[in-house]
C-alpha cells in the first residue's frame, strides 16, 4: 500500500497563532474561551484542560460542542476576568461588551479575517449593498456580518439567484432615457435597482463556490466589486488534496466535524473519489481499505499533527495485519502555510 499525504495539512497560520496565545495565556491562570478557539475537539479539550472555561452564545457553534461543558452568555463571566477571543472572529458588538465590562481580553482572531471585518466595514461606510459568500449561521461569517449591518449571506449559486430580482425599466428617445412614458419609445432598457454590490466571502470558501456565486451576481448591480478574502491556506490546502485525490484510490480527510474547511475538503475530494471524513483514527474501518493501494490522506486547518500522524501509523498497522506488507509512505513539507 502507498500512503499519501496531501501537500498542504494540518493547522494553518491562524489556528497555530490562536492556539498559542491560548496556552500561553493559560500558564498565567485561567482564561474564558470566547468560543471555542479552533474547530477540533481534541485541540479545545486541550486548552479545556489547561484551564480555559468555554463561553457559547452563538446556536451554530453551541450544537457543535454539547459534550464540552460551556457557558452560554457572556454575562456569566465575572468582571476582571480574562476572555479570549476565538481565531474565526467575533461579533464587533461582543468585542465592544468584553471591553466595557472590563474583561482582560486577549484578541485571538487570525488577521486574514480580520481583514475581511475591514473590508466589509469599508464596503458599508461606502454605501455598498454588502455581500458575504459563507455558511448561515457560522461563528466566523457572524462576526463578517456584524462590520456590515446591512450584510447578506449567501452560501450557494441557488441563493443568488432568487437576490435582488426587481429591475428598473427606462424608455429611451434617441437623445435621452428617462423613467418616463411619454415621447416616442425607441427602445426599453432594463437596469438593476441596487447600484452598488461589494462582496467578501468567509476565509474558509473553496474558490469554485465564491467563483460560482459571483457570476450569478455580477449582473445584480450596476457596480459590483468583489474582495478576494479567501486564506493563503484554503489556496494551498484545498488544490492539493483535489491533486492527490486524482491519483489515489481513496481518501481520507482529517478534522472536526463542525470545521467549515474540512467540510469542503471532504466535498471537493468526494466528487473524485471515494472519501472518508474522521475525526480521529478510533473511526477508521478495515473494510474501507481493502483492495486499497493507494490511499490519500488531507486534513483540516485546524487539525493538529498528532491526529494525522495517529491515521498514518493506523494505516501502516493495518498493512502490517492485513498485508503483511511495509507501506510506502510519501510525506510532503505538509505542514507549511
Amino acid at each position: 500500500m502507498k500512503i499519501e499525504l496531501a501537500k498542504a495539512a494540518g493547522f494553518c497560520f491562524g489556528v497555530k497563532r490562536s492556539v498559542k496565545l491560548s496556552k500561553e495565556t493559560l500558564a498565567k491562570g485561567s482564561a474564558y474561551l470566547y468560543g471555542m478557539p479552533v474547530h477540533n475537539q481534541r485541540v479545545v479539550q486541550d486548552i479545556v484542560n489547561r484551564g480555559g472555561k468555554l463561553v457559547e452564545d452563538n446556536p451554530y457553534a453551541a450544537s457543535k460542542i454539547s459534550k464540552l461543558p460551556h457557558l452560554t452568555s457572556m454575562d456569566e463571566v465575572p468582571s476582571g476576568s480574562t476572555v479570549l477571543m476565538r481565531a474565526h472572529g467575533v461579533p464587533v458588538q461582543a468585542l465592544e461588551k468584553a471591553r466595557e465590562k472590563g474583561f482582560n481580553v486577549v484578541d485571538t482572531t487570525c488577521p486574514f479575517v480580520t481583514m475581511v471585518h475591514k473590508t466589509a466595514k469599508e464596503l458599508y461606510d461606502a454605501k455598498y449593498q454588502v455581500i458575504v459568500i459563507g455558511e448561515h449561521g457560522h461563528p466566523e461569517v457572524e462576526g463578517i456580518k456584524s462590520y456590515a449591518p446591512n450584510a447578506l449571506v449567501v452560501e450557494t449559486p441557488e441563493e443568488a439567484k432568487k437576490l435582488f430580482l426587481d429591475k428598473k425599466q427606462y424608455f429611451t428617445t434617441d437623445e435621452i432615457m428617462r423613467e418616463t412614458e411619454s415621447g416616442q419609445i425607441v427602445e426599453k432598457l432594463y437596469y438593476p435597482t441596487i447600484p452598488k454590490l461589494g462582496i467578501v466571502s468567509q476565509t474558509t470558501q473553496s474558490n469554485d463556490n465564491v467563483e460560482a456565486i459571483v457570476s450569478v451576481l455580477q449582473n445584480k448591480a450596476r457596480e459590483v466589486r468583489v474582495y478576494n478574502t479567501i486564506c493563503n491556506a484554503m489556496h494551498e490546502m484545498q488544490p492539493g488534496a483535489v491533486e492527490l485525490a486524482h491519483k489515489a484510490d481513496c481518501m481520507i480527510i482529517i478534522g472536526g466535524k463542525n470545521s467549515g474547511n474540512t467540510k469542503r475538503q471532504y466535498e471537493l475530494c468526494s466528487k473524485i473519489t471515494d472519501t472518508k471524513w474522521v475525526e480521529s483514527r478510533e473511526e477508521l474501518k478495515d473494510d474501507w481499505f481493502k483492495g486499497k493501494k493507494h490511499v490519500g490522506i488531507g486534513a483540516g486547518a485546524s487539525t493538529p499533527d498528532e491526529d494525522i500522524e495517529d491515521v498514518v501509523n493506523w494505516l501502516i498497522e493495518y498493512d502490517h495485519r492485513a498485508n503483511h506488507a511495509t507501506p510506502e509512505i510519501i510525506r510532503p513539507a505538509y505542514v507549511v502555510h
